[in-house]
């Protein structure tokens, strides 16, 4: 029986290694326009992990190059001190069924990782596809238990203390969430609980590791897609962030000593919220969170006061500007209490110009969950240059704590704050089930159109009046790292390109300069 099981490996093997062979030609014939960045030997090899003479993984260092197709068939890593480099138009494919540890591979990185896609040759990590792992897509509209998006058939880019540098450019994730197995990190994760698509975390007091993630693609996630990542710099920019989490998870969820930007990212069909932060008790989060567009999520999240689009928590705090959230269960929230999280850093938090649309009108109740502008009992305050349909109530004081806020939503002044999308229809989502839907609708396009009241209606630089740049002078660490934070380097490959706020609201402004995705 072993014998055959054998041959019958070997067998399989071969044919891949024959079918990739005979795919190399035309795979291989990719035009780019730039001269290639090699860092330093080529991977030749397309099956990966290589092992050595003992049979054990050899780690990955040097360049994955352009056009080719690699296959992993286990866990990969990257050593300390070593850098993997993906060029341009590079696809992975991932051989996991996420039944098991040793069935979802994951690409450790104990060093330096660099996904360098572009917008002609975008890089792709995803599963290979055969009948048991099937892909998702628009059959899978509001199917949590069978959408093959929830699968969590590998384990996804998981950052070592050790790692300096992560970044995603231009690249393709999908199909994360396999579980952990004994080495689960101390974030509170155990054996047999989903992998994120990407967690890092420096070890606290350590130099921070970078995190950079833009012109990105993250489809299907089991729990968080980039789950509790800790005390690291950021610059999380015009990413899209579509079918995370199955019955709960995050699109981001920053934890505490995270420091940077998370700008014009298109969230939809999340479990929770699109964008999430939380610090720690007596430990900061300082995250700014500006020209996102967060379209229908929260509603696969049943359980209480876990909101629905934006959400900061303990001792996070930013600038929270010009972002656009629409038929979400809840919008924007600046904590004061929820079920997991303590208040949020009202002193280092600001928020303004931001645009809240449910398309139903009345809010629901019961298992449908429901669809409201502000969640009562927090922080939040509709402010001056806000739109939404959302009452501030009376400031109410409970014991030594700051008060919370409690009034109403006006759902019958719904749809007077409608952004207008060029091809999305907010009512017609609204409605029925369609509201729950996580496969963005082809053809969907969330660009402005013209005479939205969106338009014109953020803060940018060089404004004046209600587009004036956000200042507070009051707040030590807002006044610290600005807006944008640019705590990231800036510099060649290894760099960010860091959007500033726009005078238009949400991912997709009219000068083109913002999300550049089409579905």
């Amino acid at each position: 029986m072993k014998k055959t099981y054998l041959k019958t490996c070997l067998l399989a093997l071969g044919a891949l290694v024959a079918w990739s062979s005979c795919k190399k030609s035309s795979e291989e014939n990719v035009d780019i326009s730039k001269p290639l960045t090699v860092v330093g030997k080529a991977i030749s090899d397309t099956i990966l992990p290589q092992k050595d003479a003992n049979g054990n993984a050899i780690p990955l260092k040097g360049t994955m190059l352009a056009g080719k197709t690699y296959h992993i068939m286990a866990d990969v890593s990257v050593n300390a001190g070593d850098t993997l480099y993906v060029q341009p138009g590079v696809k992975v494919l991932i051989h996991g069924d996420g039944k098991s540890v040793a069935t979802s591979p994951t690409i450790y990185i104990n060093g330096t990782f660099v996904s360098d896609g572009s917008k002609s040759a975008p890089n792709w990590f995803t599963v290979f596809p055969t009948a048991a792992t099937p892909k998702s897509g628009q059959a899978f509209k509001d199917d949590p238990t069978n959408d093959p998006a929830y699968a969590g058939y590998w384990g996804g880019f998981q950052c070592s203390p050790s790692a300096k540098l992560l970044v995603l450019r231009w690249t393709h994730v999908e199909y994360t969430g396999g579980p952990w197995g004994a080495n689960a990190p101390d974030y509170g994760a155990k054996a047999g609980d989903p992998r994120f698509a990407v967690f890092m975390a420096s070890a606290a007091g350590a130099p921070m590791a970078s995190l950079i993630l833009e012109d990105s693609w993250f489809y299907g996630s089991k729990d968080d897609c980039i789950g509790k990542c800790q005390n690291i710099n950021v610059s999380i920019m015009r990413n899209d962030f579509i079918k995370t989490g199955g019955t709960g998870g995050e699109g981001v969820n920053l934890k505490d000593g995270c420091i940077g930007d998370m700008a014009y990212n298109f969230c939809f069909g999340g479990a929770t919220n699109g964008l999430k932060t939380a610090g720690d008790v007596g430990k900061f989060n300082m995250v700014n969170i500006y020209n996102n567009t967060v379209v229908q999520c929260g509603f696969r999240q049943l359980k209480a006061t876990r909101n629905g689009s934006i959400n900061t928590e303990t001792n996070a705090g930013g600038y929270i500007y010009n972002n656009i959230i629409v038929n979400c269960k809840a919008g924007l929230r600046i904590s004061y209490s929820s079920e997991k999280g303590k208040p949020s850093d009202t002193l280092n938090t600001k928020y303004n110009n931001n645009l809240t649309c449910i398309g139903r009108g009345n809010p629901m109740g019961g298992d449908q969950q429901y669809m409201q502008f502000i969640e009562p009992g927090q922080y939040t305050l509709k402010q001056s240059n806000d739109f939404n349909g959302y009452v501030n109530g009376t400031i109410v004081t409970t014991g030594a704590a700051a008060g919370t806020n409690v009034g109403t939503n006006t759902a019958s002044d719904s749809l007077k704050y409608d952004p207008t999308f060029v091809n999305y229809n907010v009512a017609t989502n609204s409605i029925g089930r369609n509201y729950r839907t996580a496969e963005v609708p082809t053809g969907s396009d969330f660009h402005l159109k013209s005479g939205s009241i969106a338009i014109g209606a953020g803060v940018y630089p060089g404004g004046s009046g209600k587009n004036a740049m956000p200042t507070k002078p009051s707040a030590p660490k807002l006044t610290q790292y600005g807006i944008p934070m640019k705590v990231v380097d800036t510099k060649a490959i290894y760099g960010a390109t860091i959007t500033p706020p726009n005078k238009d609201l949400g991912a997709f402004p009219t000068d083109g300069s913002g999300n550049q995705h089409t579905y």
